[in-house]
């Protein structure tokens, strides 16, 4: 499957680098309409033409799909014109800014007959799909509380104009950059949220820039979540779920793309020994994009249902107006 990736920055490269480790997709062009000296050298030392309009990559025959690694707000039209123009799309998370815009990329997706896949490589982690096994499977009995922190300082050595600094692209701090796929899971194992309340706040980090976000979410099914982001503090990696019979817990050592292991801890029963496994990292991102590119050939569906990516994005959306209103409940419908 030939590609092009839209967006030379850091994670643009990071995707690049990974594809490199796979015969299911070839990259044959990057688009970025400001690449700066470092990015076009990377692409000549990668192999890859470079062009600065997204519509030129569209419009190529050899191009069967694109990746879009951009700023935030862009996703939704760069992804529909995509479609429009015959293309199957990898579109890095927050798929969207708002539920509508996400529902109308799932719709045009369906029209189109192509194939969606979205950055959220955490399900393909081997310890979170063990923890989203053993919940599916019932070890942990009814689901009632998950709670996760997932933080990092990456984002204090960043330009001040950098987007991902930029409330319009980013909303709610961290949340875009690692709470989105703490949602996802989330969503995916308790169904769609029906009432959140969130904060988000500048203690360190000049305003408009948010330190840490956090927020309670109710779930329809009943479950309850709490999940806290920070982006001034070193890395710190935790994701708990809670049932009527035990509870399981993921502890990362480091960011995706730093290649340390994670431990997986799951106690049964008060007085019980808990039962620890340590998994060795894999290239999860590599995972999912080869999950995608498998959709495509028919090999397999991809593993997101189109209802939990707008669900998503419901709750994403949910969580940022309640910041915005100092903290007030959100109900979403």
């Amino acid at each position: 499957m030939n590609v092009a990736v839209a967006g030379l920055g850091w994670w643009g490269k990071q995707i690049i680098r990974s594809l490199a480790g796979t015969g299911k997709l070839k990259v044959l062009v990057a688009v970025d309409p400001m690449a700066t000296e470092e990015a076009r050298s990377f692409a000549r030392d990668a192999g890859v033409e470079l062009v600065a309009d997204l519509a030129e990559a569209l419009g190529r025959s050899d191009i069967d799909g694109v990746i879009l690694a951009t700023p935030h707000a862009v996703h939704e039209q760069q992804t529909l014109s995509a479609f429009e123009a015959g293309k199957h799309v990898f579109c890095e998370k927050p798929l969207a800014m708002t539920a509508a815009g996400a529902q109308r990329m799932v719709k045009a997706a369906a029209r189109s007959g192509k194939v969606l896949g979205v950055g959220h490589e955490r399900r393909f982690e081997p310890a979170i799909a063990e923890l989203m096994r053993m919940v599916r499977a019932g070890e942990l009995g009814r689901l009632l509380h998950l709670e996760a922190n997932v933080s990092h300082d990456l984002f204090r050595k960043l330009d001040a104009s950098n987007w991902r600094l930029d409330a319009k692209h980013a909303p709610a701090g961290m949340l875009t950059a690692v709470g989105i796929h703490v949602t996802d899971i989330f969503v995916a194992l308790a169904g769609p949220a029906h009432r959140v309340q969130a904060r988000s706040e500048s203690l360190v980090m000049p305003a408009p820039v948010r330190d840490y976000t956090t927020a309670t979410v109710a779930f329809a099914s009943g479950a309850q979540a709490t999940v806290s982001f920070l982006s001034v503090t070193p890395f710190h990696g935790r994701i708990a779920v809670f049932g009527d019979k035990g509870w399981a817990e993921v502890v990362s050592e480091g960011n995706v793309d730093q290649g340390l292991p994670t431990r997986l801890i799951h106690c049964s029963g008060t007085g019980l020994p808990r039962n620890e496994r340590v998994f060795e990292a894999t290239d999860a991102v590599l995972a999912n994009f080869e999950a995608w590119a498998d959709a495509v050939a028919g090999v397999r569906p991809y593993p997101f249902a189109a209802e939990e990516l707008v669900d998503n994005i419901r709750l994403f959306e949910a969580i940022v107006q309640s910041c915005e209103r100092g903290g007030d409940a959100v109900p979403l419908h």
